[in-house]
């Protein structure tokens, strides 16, 4: 089946009807037991952090606990591989950015998921990323950057997490929109990019912003079409006329055929913490900011950027592995 039918028959249509699995507890009964809350890349960075922020709220409107864990690798895929497989009852769900769903089966020949045995059920925030140097780097603005890129194609180096994550896709289009040429180098999270670019093997790295906070790094541009109200003071590339086509949309995802009041009861306590202003308070410290969508419109959120990110790939000349 083609990829893209695979991403919106399930997030355009097929969600609501999706088949009733009856199990031993009733709907009333959920949950009766703590929740995994997985997480598809390693701890420490900005999703994981906001997870566990998440996992606070979301246990005390529950009345049970959300068990935070990590199953990082292969940009997230090995996760949501773990996701599709689990029982569809509730108590595996992952809090992820879409990019498994929309970046990875460009870079994939083999996906060991597919998108229709997912189903998101609700944003929580948009994970904005950001263009930084270290201190001192002689690059002094995004205006500079693509200066010196145009003077010499190529030759600037930039760190993201992973081929087809959300700083790859971003810097993408960037090229595309300017006609200047980078040297991308992919590592495995945000936070190897980070040390790299701080200690001056990267000109310049594609981080989210939550990873830069609190960091000894200058940010250039964020790279979204408005300023991040943790950064007031640092343009959006979209002051330059620089399309931002890639973000970190951040939700929660359940094994397809989860019965629909227990995908109900998550989508109404994601709405209810990512609206509420003790979470608010939390993501700030994390130099995050709620960004709730509903399931449908989350799910039409995903399609819609599978089909901008299917439209960049070519760009980027990434061959599947």
């Amino acid at each position: 089946m083609n990829p893209l039918r695979q991403l919106a028959l399930p997030l355009i249509a097929g969600c609501l009807a999706a088949p009733i699995i009856t199990f031993a507890q009733g709907a009333g009964d959920y949950p009766a037991k703590s929740i995994e809350l997985m997480v598809p890349y390693a701890s420490g960075g900005g999703v994981a952090n906001m997870a566990r922020a998440f996992a606070v709220e979301a246990g005390s409107e529950l009345g049970q606990q959300m068990v935070v864990t990590n199953k990082e690798g292969a940009g997230g895929v090995i996760g949501f591989s773990y996701l599709a497989k689990a029982r569809p009852d509730g108590y595996v769900v992952a809090f992820s950015p879409a990019s498994p769903m929309t970046n990875a089966p460009f870079i994939n020949s083999n996906m060991p998921f597919r998108n229709d045995q997912v189903e998101p059920i609700c944003q929580i925030f948009e994970n904005v990323f950001a263009i930084a140097v270290k201190p001192d780097s002689p690059i002094r603005s995004f205006e500079d950057l693509i200066a010196r890129a145009k003077a010499k194609p190529g030759a600037l180096s930039f760190g993201h997490a992973g081929a087809a994550s959300v700083g790859h896709m971003s810097l993408g289009a960037i090229e595309k929109a300017d006609n200047v040429k980078f040297n991308a180098i992919a590592y495995r999270g945000d936070n190897p990019a980070l040390t790299d670019m701080l200690g001056g093997t990267l000109d310049f790295a594609a981080l989210g912003v939550g990873t830069l906070s609190g960091q000894n790094a200058r940010v250039l541009a964020v790279l979204s079409a408005k300023r991040h109200p943790a950064l007031p003071d640092v343009p959006s590339v979209g002051e330059f006329g620089v399309p931002a086509i890639s973000q970190g949309l951040n939700g929660l995802y359940v094994p397809a055929g989860t019965p629909r009041p227990v995908v109900a009861r998550l989508e109404e306590v994601c709405r209810k913490v990512a609206q509420s202003p003790s979470f608010a308070e939390r993501a700030k410290t994390l130099s995050q900011v709620p960004a709730y969508l509903s399931a449908r419109d989350f799910q039409a959120r995903v399609a819609s950027t599978y089909k901008v990110h299917e439209a960049l790939v070519p760009d980027l000349k990434l061959g599947k592995n």
